[in-house]
């Protein structure tokens, strides 16, 4: 019941479709006729029911913050960081081929007429559009401590890495943490390749469920990753 709530509550809108709008086939064959459902039924298409609520959900975000429709960055963080582990724990219950949202949301969404591309681009990213690409430096909070919290998050993502800590719910949050402070300094140049370095591993966190471990091997190479990355970013400050 919990879960339940955690997935459909907090602002999640319930959206009807207009039967017009269905081209599906088997879908229309099903509408309008009276079925009897067990419980394994009736547990699968409530899973279904908050996906299509949670994706329609992020959908409506995502397009209200590109056409300005949301001003203040905080506020579209907030929303989206509230709907990214909803889908991230509904996906928990999902067959395997509904993993991927890059495949699955638009194959799921086109039965009902309807698109969810910018849906699908966020919740394979995994994280707010202002982390992944980057809304700027504070200008009210000194450089020094935007770079303190860089160097901090690389150290403490290397340390659970040397940990044995690989479980994606508990390296994904850190990893972000890194992305996030590393886009606060304002200075960095747009393609900086330790940054890129990073994203690219918090992408592939993004599309493993959360209670996936990376292997050993996947393990050592992000270690690596991240102390080059690091490195790379000591030596760009000492250079500035």
């Amino acid at each position: 019941r919990l879960e339940k709530a955690y997935i459909g509550g907090g602002g999640i809108e319930a959206t009807r479709v207009k039967v017009s709008s269905v081209r599906d086939a088997g879908v229309m064959a099903q509408l309008g006729q009276e079925i009897s459902l067990d419980d394994s039924s009736r547990h699968d298409l409530e899973l279904l029911a908050n996906y299509f609520a949670i994706v329609r959900s992020m959908e409506r975000l995502e397009k209200a913050y590109i056409g300005g429709g949301i001003s203040d960055d905080k506020v579209y963080e907030q929303e989206c960081q509230k709907l990214i582990p909803r889908f991230a724990t509904l996906r928990e219950g999902l067959p395997e081929d509904m993993q991927d949202p890059r495949t699955s949301i638009p194959t799921f969404m086109s039965k009902y007429h309807l698109t969810a591309n910018f849906a699908a681009n966020r919740f394979s990213i995994g994280v707010p559009a202002t982390v992944s690409v980057g809304g700027g430096e504070d200008s009210s909070t000194p450089k020094a401590l935007h770079v303190a919290e860089a160097v901090q998050a690389y150290i403490t993502v290397m340390d659970s890495l040397r940990l044995n800590m690989c479980a994606t719910d508990q390296i994904h949050p850190l990893t972000t943490d890194i992305v996030n402070a590393l886009n606060k300094i304002s200075v960095l140049p747009p393609d900086f390749e330790p940054r890129a370095k990073v994203k690219k591993w918090l992408q592939t966190l993004s599309a493993m469920r959360a209670t996936d471990e990376l292997d050993e091997d996947q393990t050592r190479q992000f270690l690596f990753d991240l102390e080059a990355s690091h490195q790379e970013f000591v030596q760009w400050l000492h250079n500035l």
